[in-house]
């Protein structure tokens, strides 16, 4: 499909593209890009932990000379044509942000050749807007090379805040690795300083996969990692899963990944430590695990950074992963207890009348349930239909973190739910500023860095007052209010990011009235204070609003969803409506 920019009523819909905010993300979409181009050999050149130069070369199908100048341009794409296709997405990218944002934040070259020319095309390219941009012949095979240069040079704010230059390769190499764990037919190398950092060779065949973690996870002993695989639904399961029996010391690694794509989702890592628990009762547990499921089962445009994903039908999804797992384990429990009581047989004759009676309680108490279970379970669910019900109804009373489906928007702010039979209706203003509320209180006790912009706000202030933040400094600094200070007046060099689309000298105004009048103020009265005067909007939702805000709540606020408060969600009485209809 060629790159075209998309028409306003589809880029509407979908979520707003990731911000360049390290050298990593740029590593991670471009990677993608390469990805989606079909390359089969990606080789990665850094300079200075990204920040001098991030150079990466493909063999790709490559862009076609007058495509180049549309590919770095804002919802220009290839991957989809009309809003339909977005329910069938199988590629990385589809919303045309990335190299746009790179561009925005950089000196960016990209060359490119495609199959049906001999020659190859090259621009550069420094922010926009795009006057005069000449595309140049250059000599270079078939595929793609992209350079990037200088990172943030017009940003320095955000220099600043990047010191940490050891800090920010990790990062890349950890992007690196987990893009390979998922393409195990890709040539992977990264190049640091000059110096060959790692070498992934493409995996070619379906039993040599384990290969690849053996590459990436050198620090682990594969042999603590079983290999499980399963098929159901249209979906395919498989990965590796460590040992609950194996009692080394294990580093925990965590790896979930949704049709190649790694992601972090609350039903599929409860899933798997579910069924954990129950069979061990261990909760530090370490896995990589893949789940392929079809595209129009999952929504992944709810999530700016894509690392996010919803599913249409959870509870079946939740189900067959916690049954496979569970299945896997009880498999590994019962050879567990039959080598050791083996083991016990062999190595203590004295001991061979208690050893035999061990074996004959496993064998009343594990296996004798379980064959009375087949039966009443044959007898009773002789359908896949009543199957499923029986799954759904029984195995999932242990999650109900999930706050239900969005169903329509009503009257510009609520949404009508359904959930377990119960509708109810949710505030999404109230909602949304609870999410931002807890994730400004995550970022600040992890003390990661707020995202900041560039202001140059003037306030005039008193003695008094200049006193009062000089002392409330550190505390602001934390926010993400960046003060400096003059004889009468502070100049505010930099603000929160969430007041950029806000009036900003009023809600400035309004802030400062409040932090002089207490004084000496805490984190949390800020947290609360921008709480109600900010977070909570008045603005028209969507659907699609509507259900990336419920997958935030579900994620950032699970222990909320048991005993919401009445001004956010209010169930609607449908049996008393119903009895009022009855004939």
């Amino acid at each position: 499909m060629p790159i075209r920019i998309l028409p306003s009523d589809l880029s509407s819909q979908i979520s707003s593209g990731e911000i360049i905010e390290r050298p990593a993300s740029v590593v991670k979409e471009i990677i993608e890009n390469s990805i989606d181009a079909g390359a089969k050999n990606i080789n990665i050149v850094i300079e200075k932990s990204g920040f001098q130069s991030i150079m990466l070369n493909d063999d790709g199908c490559g862009i076609h000379k007058k495509e180049l100048l549309l590919a770095v341009c804002h919802h220009a794409t290839s991957k989809i044509n009309s809003l339909s296709d977005l329910d069938k997405l199988v590629t990385f990218g589809f919303r045309g942000e990335a190299l746009a944002s790179i561009r925005a934040v950089s000196r960016l070259t990209l060359i490119s050749s495609d199959q049906f020319n001999d020659i190859a095309w090259k621009i550069y390219l420094e922010g926009f807007p795009s006057n005069h941009i000449s595309v140049q012949p250059i000599a270079h095979p078939q595929g793609t090379t992209v350079l990037v240069e200088n990172l943030f040079y017009n940003m320095p704010v955000r220099l600043k805040f990047l010191r940490n230059k050891k800090l920010e390769f990790l990062k890349i190499l950890e992007i690196v690795k987990k893009i390979a764990l998922s393409y195990f037919y890709i040539n992977f190398s990264l190049k640091h300083n000059n110096k060959l950092i790692i070498q992934y060779n493409s995996i070619n065949y379906e039993k040599n996969k384990i290969n690849r973690l053996k590459d990436i996870i050198n620090t682990v002993d594969i042999n603590q990692f079983l290999e499980i695989a399963e098929k159901k639904h249209n979906m395919h399961f498989f990965g590796w899963i460590s040992n609950p029996y194996d009692f080394k010391e294990l580093k925990k690694i965590q790896y979930c990944y949704i049709n190649n794509r790694y992601i972090y989702n609350n039903i599929f890592i409860n899933a798997v430590r579910s069924a954990y628990y129950k069979i061990s009762g261990k909760i530090n547990i370490s896995f990589i695990l893949y789940l392929n499921i079809p595209p129009n089962d999952i929504d992944v445009n709810i999530h700016p950074a894509k690392s996010e994903i919803k599913f249409h039908k959870p509870n079946m999804v939740y189900t067959f992963i916690y049954q496979t797992i569970l299945y896997h384990l009880k498999k590994i429990k019962k050879q567990y207890l039959l080598n050791n009581y083996s083991c016990e047989k062999k190595n203590n004759a004295s001991q061979q009348k208690e050893s035999h009676l061990d074996s004959l309680r496993f064998i009343f108490f594990t296996l004798m349930p379980l064959f009375f279970l087949r039966k009443n379970f044959s007898k009773n669910f002789n359908s896949e239909k009543n199957y499923n019900h029986f799954i759904l109804n029984n195995s999932l009373e242990e999650y109900k973190c999930s706050i239900g489906k969005l169903l329509i928007i009503v009257r510009k702010y609520y949404g009508l739910i359904y959930n377990r039979n119960n509708f109810s209706l949710i505030s999404f203003p109230l909602a949304e500023a609870i999410v931002r509320k807890e994730k400004l209180q995550n970022d600040i006790k992890k003390k990661a860095m707020l995202k900041c912009f560039l202001s140059n706000i003037k306030i005039n202030i008193t003695s008094q007052e200049y006193l009062i933040l000089i002392h409330n400094k550190e505390i602001l600094l934390k926010i993400g209010f960046h003060l400096i200070f003059k004889k009468k007046y502070v100049i505010l060099s930099s603000i929160p990011i969430f007041l950029k689309k806000r009036n900003i000298h009023l809600i400035i105004s309004d802030f400062f009235a409040f932090l002089f009048l207490k004084r000496q103020v805490s984190i949390s009265e800020i947290v609360n204070w921008f709480y109600t005067n900010v977070f909570i909007e008045s603005k028209n939702w969507t659907c699609s609003n509507g259900i990336a805000v419920l997958l935030e709540i579900e994620y950032f606020c699970p222990l909320l969803l048991i005993n919401p408060p009445p001004k956010l969600l209010q169930k609607i009485n449908i049996n008393k409506a119903l009895c009022m209809l009855k004939i």
